[in-house]
């Protein structure tokens, strides 16, 4: 059985990950999510349940190889989103108690700084 890991975009749109690529929604039926490889040029597709717990077809090959360092990157966007609104913390303590746990093997993916601000 393959591990589906959920994730969101930084819009707040559902996204998964899986063997190191990760996949935004491209459409939904009344049964079923089609997901998409998230790099442009990839034309690799799956399709879940709704609860995006099971694949229902299985990832196509894909074009390039695996990026999982972008994990992380996704995750410490929506954490530091998440923080913004919920406490009233500077901007920059924000950022930097979330980077403190970001790991360093995946440190080619962050953005910069002035793009976390936004």
């Amino acid at each position: 059985m393959s591990q589906i890991e959920k994730l969101l975009s930084v819009k707040g749109k559902p996204m998964i990950h899986h063997e190191g690529y990760i996949y935004t929604v491209e459409r939904t039926t009344s049964t079923k999510l089609i997901f998409r490889c998230q790099n442009r040029d990839c034309k690799a597709r799956c399709h879940t349940n709704l609860s995006m717990d099971v694949f229902l077809s299985q990832p196509t090959a894909h074009c390039h190889a695996p990026q999982p360092d972008r994990v992380p990157a996704i995750q410490l966007k929506n954490e530091i989103k998440a923080r913004a609104v919920t406490t009233d913390e500077s901007t920059s303590s924000i950022i930097h108690s979330a980077l403190r746990t970001y790991p360093l093997s995946a440190a080619g993916e962050l953005p910069k700084n002035e793009a976390l601000m936004l």
